[in-house]
């Protein structure tokens, strides 16, 4: 579980003709190679980093410079996955925005589609997700720095020497973890995740007296490499790292140990962990009330609060047994038996409903938490 998977070599990363040039030299930038055909069409082969496959999650990403405007046509052949994603663009690499559907042609088998661009005279960006890169964190661990009850600090370092930062409220007796970003694909876990600690670190009354009883801390970006390099599930060694949660091979999972073990000496409680995730739908992953009352009947609750308020938000409870594999949310629930939940949000789930249904999340979180009694 802990060992490198072989790694495949990129073969390019751009190629060009008289008009274009497309690449993916730059961060979170992705595909296998790149190829110009004989009708004029850039081919691109989109393929895992490793083999077998980890996880279906084909990322993508390019951009096109262009000598001039014009039309052109890029295809996109998926090996050893779908085409999950609807492609995005972005003429900035900051605002996106689908693709119209009468610009995209999948085949029958969803492992290829044809994309028709209309590109002008300044760089377009086309991803399988909005770009959210290490510049993105590196904004928003700034923001929570400036603030007087929030200490940010460095929790450790990824494979490739990358900082994993660590933002922590007041101290507190009882403490809530929220993890994000372990899968670099998994863009609206992390906008989940944003809009769902904005609500919690505001300052609402509901918010201010959670902090005056519960401590947050919060890890961002745990795989700061996969994100930078675009891989489709793993960190630079190969890893997944939502599988490295007992094994502890790697510096990811690694760095949060030192931490938890401060919060055991000094008789910190933690209550809840939260692990932010996106995968085709809008799910929770929990344990059911007959493995654990307090773990199922809290998830039971808060999610069913929620719904009363979200009731256009579709999203489903998962509540299956604790497996052996080992993830975030099987190990704080073995270490701790508190709730540990894998929070997912659809790929495609709009990123409005995605913020709007987040703060509605957080808020019954707060409510909940705040009813039950301290251990």
């Amino acid at each position: 579980m802990g060992g490198c998977a072989p790694a495949i070599d990129i073969v390019n990363r751009y190629c060009e003709d008289g008009n274009f040039l497309l690449d993916s030299q730059f961060e979170s930038g992705n595909f296998h190679a790149c190829q110009v055909t004989t009708n004029g069409a850039f081919e691109l082969t989109i393929r895992p980093e490793d083999q077998p496959p980890i996880n279906n999650s084909p990322w993508y990403a390019f951009r096109v410079s262009p000598r001039r405007a014009g039309e052109m046509n890029v295809n996109l052949q998926f090996i050893d996955g779908d085409a999950r994603y609807w492609p995005k663009i972005s003429t900035d690499g900051r605002r996106w925005q689908r693709m119209d559907t009468g610009n995209v042609t999948w085949s029958e088998a969803r492992d290829r589609f044809e994309l028709k661009l209309d590109v002008g005279e300044s760089t377009l960006w086309v991803a399988a997700q909005e770009l959210l890169t290490t510049t993105w964190y590196d904004a928003w661990i700034r923001e929570l720095t400036e603030r007087d009850d929030i200490a940010t600090r460095l929790l450790g370092r990824s494979v490739n020497g990358r900082p994993i930062h660590v933002a922590v409220t007041a101290d507190r007796p009882e403490v809530v973890v929220l993890l994000g970003r372990q899968h670099p694909p998994e863009v609206t876990g992390a906008l989940a995740m944003r809009a769902f600690v904005e609500t919690v670190l505001g300052d609402s009354p509901l918010a201010r007296e959670f902090r005056d009883r519960f401590a947050v801390i919060l890890i961002p970006l745990m795989n700061p490499d996969g994100v930078v390099e675009g891989h489709w599930r793993h960190n630079a060694n190969g890893v997944d790292l939502n599988r490295d949660w007992g094994p502890f091979t790697q510096p990811e999972t690694r760095s949060i140990l030192p931490l938890l073990a401060t919060l055991d000496e000094l008789g910190r409680q933690i209550r809840l962990m939260l692990d932010f995730h996106s995968t085709r739908s809008n799910l929770f992953y929990t344990q059911p009330a007959e493995e654990s009352a307090l773990a199922g009947e809290f998830a039971a609750a808060w999610l069913g609060r929620a719904r009363q308020r979200l009731p256009d938000y579709e999203f489903r409870r998962v509540a299956g047994p604790t497996s052996e594999q080992a993830n975030a949310k099987n190990y704080f629930f073995r270490r701790y038996g508190i709730p540990a939940i894998t929070y997912e949000s659809g790929d495609e789930t709009e990123r409005d409903d995605l913020s709007r249904s987040a703060s509605v999340f957080a808020e019954e979180m707060m409510r909940l938490l705040l009813e039950t009694p301290p251990y």
